[in-house]
């Protein structure tokens, strides 16, 4: 029988991936309800933020606040690679002006050509050997479940991708730029025609996923590591989350996120050699009995 500590750590783990893969897949989401791109470059923009932190960002961190003073250690570093993804996603943005409008299979060819590129550079800039910043890690310590460790620096992401989704939420619905950008997504013409200056609405929405991208990178690497090819490994689950989430959708992206996260962390207790296959096979059950999926048909 399973004991209450074994649950807790099974949820923990749960709600963690489900963190991680949200913070990738909401900002493709938020680009693909306005701008109508499938953009498959979007997690190398997660990837770059873990660079930005791995490369170098730490180093500069903790040469202006020291290693051990926690608070800034956990708090700068996320906004430090958001920033460096969302200056390198403005010189990007004539790309996506470009796609606008145009066919999926232009959008498709230039976004993934675009992630290809993206990973040149990663490896010309880092190279090819997997990197890794732990001081946040290290320093937030650990508790125990029982018998189980539990990173706090984890809980702690959990705790932010959390409070992303509110945030977020309250910005789409509650502020008047979020509204305009959920009506850019239902109607851009009507929008334009309304008034709205729809070229700003769209350089928003594009630095506004890559801020996002950024700021889940920048979560991600104390706990983990970043490496050549991992966009592409990323793009596969991102794209798994959106499906069955629902193309262009907010809620999709965090109902997707738990249920792959939940399929996840069951197949690698029970059938680890699975894991990937019992994703697609829901994925495919999911698409079948819905085509626009769990979130879709109702906008954000």
């Amino acid at each position: 029988m399973i004991g209450v500590e074994e649950i807790l750590i099974r949820a923990y783990n749960i709600f963690f991936g489900a963190s991680v893969l949200f913070l990738i897949s909401v900002g493709l989401n938020i680009i693909y309800g306005v701008m109508k791109i499938v953009n498959l470059a979007h997690p190398a923009f997660f990837t770059l933020g873990c660079y930005a932190v791995a490369g170098f960002g730490m180093g500069i961190i903790i040469n202006i606040f020291g290693s051990s003073s926690i608070t800034p250690i956990l708090i700068v570093p996320p906004l430090f690679a958001a920033l460096i993804v969302v200056i390198a996603s403005l010189l990007i943005f004539p790309l996506f002006l470009f796609m606008s409008g145009r066919g999926d299979e232009v959008q498709l060819l230039l976004t993934y050509g675009l992630l290809l590129i993206l990973e040149d550079l990663f490896r010309l800039i880092w190279g090819s050997e997997p990197l890794r910043s732990s001081q946040p890690y290290e320093l937030a310590g650990s508790i125990y479940i029982g018998e189980y460790i539990v990173p706090v620096y984890n809980i702690y992401v959990i705790v932010s991708a959390l409070t992303v989704a509110l945030l977020l939420w309250f910005f789409l619905f509650k502020t008047k730029q979020g509204i305009l950008i959920r009506a850019a997504s239902m109607d851009i013409e009507m929008t334009s025609a309304l008034g709205a200056d729809v070229r700003r609405v769209l350089l928003i929405t594009v630095l506004f996923a890559a801020f996002l991208a950024g700021l889940g990178g920048g979560l991600y690497i104390p706990s983990g590591s970043v490496m050549l090819g991992m966009s592409v490994e990323l793009l596969v689950l991102a794209f798994v989350v959106v499906v069955i989430g629902g193309l262009g959708s907010f809620l999709g992206s965090l109902i997707g996120s738990f249920i792959v996260s939940l399929l996840r962390t069951i197949t690698l207790i029970i059938f680890p050699e699975l894991e990937l296959a019992l994703i697609y096979i829901v994925a495919i059950i999911i698409l079948t009995l819905k085509p626009e999926g769990l979130g879709g048909g109702r906008k954000w």
